[in-house]
């Protein structure tokens, strides 16, 4: 691909990226079902809620200041 303009460039980085954040979830995947990888579920799950507890506090967070905003 010709890129033409600054804009080209950054999709196909992005794409690139992408690219290669799905070809590792597969092959971590594949390692799971072969067993050479082991889950610990008591930390997928903390660290998961811990990650939607932080997002949740980030919503918050941008609505309280578009709120204020519109005051």
């Amino acid at each position: 691909m010709v890129a033409t303009n600054d804009r080209i460039q950054s999709i196909t980085s992005a794409r690139r990226d992408r690219i290669t954040r799905s070809s590792r979830v597969r092959l971590l995947a594949r390692q799971v079902a072969a067993g050479e990888y082991h889950v610990d579920a008591d930390a997928l799950a903390e660290a998961l809620v811990r990650r939607a507890l932080f997002h949740r506090a980030v919503r918050e967070e941008l609505i309280a200041e578009r709120v204020a905003r519109s005051d």
